[in-house]
């Protein structure tokens, strides 16, 4: 089988897709399958025993869609699937290309790329992109039912659910939490938080109840792991509440490094707004921290309330404030929550998130 995957992004490049693409295409060239990639990426970080074109972000938008289209349809002539990672960037030229090469068009759907720019022009490709599809993916029923928003039918879309990466670094895994936080500079009771720095994922909210949290326990530490548009106002509530040796704003950070966060972290807390499925809960489910999230998006179908986490109202500072506290004092719950959470992982296994792709991609 002859399979193309057309992303908008991959390695070197940081982020979910990146890492879901270049991990099932090694998987899937490993089986035999003749695997091709497109990218929009200036850089390389290596070379893959498969090969990967790369269109250069340098060109401006509208060019660059159209190269991409125009590499796209000169690699696709011989495959079976064109598998496209998103509705817009990849999608519009996948789509283009799979109709004139008569061939079959999957889709990943990850989130609603028109909501989270705010551009209506977007809402229109998005939708006639996946009302076209032969197929599409999504990691939770929370991003299905939205895509059948767009009048797409049901029994287009799988749910197929997102698996962590393998732990594979023994060296980073071994370490003890102070060694941790010592390599990374920090002491403490950590409390992490992971994303982009977008209004929606709450992050704002998360600085405003430190200096109520630092009343209870002036050793809270809160990192947040990211970067985006973002930033400075983040930074300005940070300065404004006082906060400079409280709050740490990382920046971005390779994705080779984050263990060392999660082994740092007391608490993890993702208080979104938003999310199709969080890949970042499954991260710190997988290497042991209790976890809090907003009960948006996808987030219920990861956390169940007082099981494996708590589950929290998006913006409500005094439930975040409340859970944080009771989570930190309650050493019993954090085992329980950490316990629960290895054996919900048994379900975001990669094999049966390889097995379930199959199926879609060979109909």
């Amino acid at each position: 089988m002859k399979l193309i995957f057309a992303t908008g992004i991959f390695p070197p490049d940081i982020g979910g897709p990146a890492t879901y693409v270049k991990r099932l295409a090694q998987e899937l060239h490993g089986r035999g399958f003749d695997i091709r990639v497109i990218t929009y990426s200036g850089a390389k970080d290596r070379e893959y025993d498969f090969p990967v074109i790369r269109v250069s972000r340098k060109w401006p938008a509208g060019i660059r869609h159209f190269v991409y289209f125009l590499k796209l349809l000169r690699s696709a002539g011989n495959c079976n699937v064109i598998y496209a990672q998103n509705v817009t960037s990849a999608g519009l030229p996948a789509l283009l290309a799979a109709k004139l090469l008569r061939k079959r068009l999957v889709l990943k759907i990850v989130g609603d790329a028109a909501w989270e720019q705010n551009k209506g022009y977007l809402r229109a490709v998005q939708e006639a992109v996946a009302r076209f599809a032969g197929g599409i993916i999504v990691p939770s029923l929370y991003l299905k039912k939205r895509v059948m928003g767009w009048r797409v039918p049901g029994d287009k879309i799988v749910v197929i659910y997102n698996a962590p990466e393998p732990r594979e670094d023994s060296r980073l895994l071994d370490i003890s939490k102070s060694e941790a936080k010592q390599k990374l500079g920090l002491s403490g009771n950590i409390i992490l938080s992971v994303g982009r720095f977008a209004p929606w994922k709450g992050f704002a909210e998360l600085i405003s109840v430190m200096p109520d949290l630092l009343k209870e326990n002036p050793a809270f530490y809160l990192v947040i792991v990211g970067d985006g548009g973002e930033k400075n106002n983040l930074e300005f509530k940070i300065k404004n509440l006082e906060l400079t040796n409280s709050v740490k704003l990382t920046g971005t950070v390779p994705h080779s490094q984050m263990p060392l966060y999660f082994k740092a972290a007391d608490v993890f807390v993702l208080n979104s707004g938003y999310e199709g499925l969080s890949h970042v809960i499954l991260e710190a489910m997988q290497h042991g921290v209790p976890i809090i999230a907003s009960a948006e998006g996808g987030n219920p179908e990861l956390i169940e309330n007082n099981v494996n986490g708590l589950l929290v109202e998006y913006k409500n500072q005094e439930q975040l404030k409340g859970a944080i506290s009771k989570l930190w004092q309650d050493k019993n719950l954090q085992e329980k929550f950490i316990r629960n959470s290895k054996e919900k992982l048994k379900d975001f296994s990669w094999e049966n998130l390889v097995e379930k792709t199959l199926q879609i991609l060979k109909r």
